[in-house]
């Protein structure tokens, strides 16, 4: 006879214990599956839903009342600093990516096409100014073919 005090022994009759327990459970819901409700039926889905629902509110409640001892004060000045930052921090954190990644899509400035477009555009604009310029002085400065001006 072996020692029923013994580690191994004790092991072996626990695995031998639960293989038969867990053979016999499946032999007994093998031999009633007719008792069991058909899961398809409208009262057995109703009653399933109804089931759920209550324990999800259940959970919600729970999940709410644990967070409530958690959460800090919204209303905290502190609280609303702190909001702030992190928004500042992510807002500027995602406008970096957004230039990072639209910086790929920009010209080589060094292309000749590049630059000779850039300085087209800048003679136009330099001209225009210069043109703006001109008119300006003209309203202010006296006409030089007028006879007045010319006598003095």
């Amino acid at each position: 006879m072996p020692d029923l005090n013994c580690a191994q022994v004790q092991d072996a009759t626990l695995k031998i214990q639960s293989a038969y327990r867990g053979f016999k459970t499946r032999k007994e819901l093998k031999e009633n599956d007719e008792e069991l409700p058909d899961l398809d039926a409208a009262d057995v889905v109703a009653a399933t839903i109804k089931i759920q629902s209550a324990y999800k509110g259940f959970q919600t409640r729970k999940m709410i009342k644990k967070h409530k001892e958690i959460m800090p004060d919204l209303n905290c000045a502190q609280v609303q600093d702190a909001t702030i930052k992190i928004q500042s921090a992510y807002r500027g954190f995602k406008t970096r990516k957004i230039v990072k990644e639209q910086s790929q899509d920009m010209p080589d400035l060094n292309a000749a096409d590049v630059v000779a477009a850039t300085i087209k555009i800048q003679s136009a604009y330099k001209g225009f100014q210069t043109r703006k310029m001109v008119k300006a002085h003209k309203e202010i400065m006296p006409d030089l073919n007028c006879a007045q001006v010319q006598d003095a």
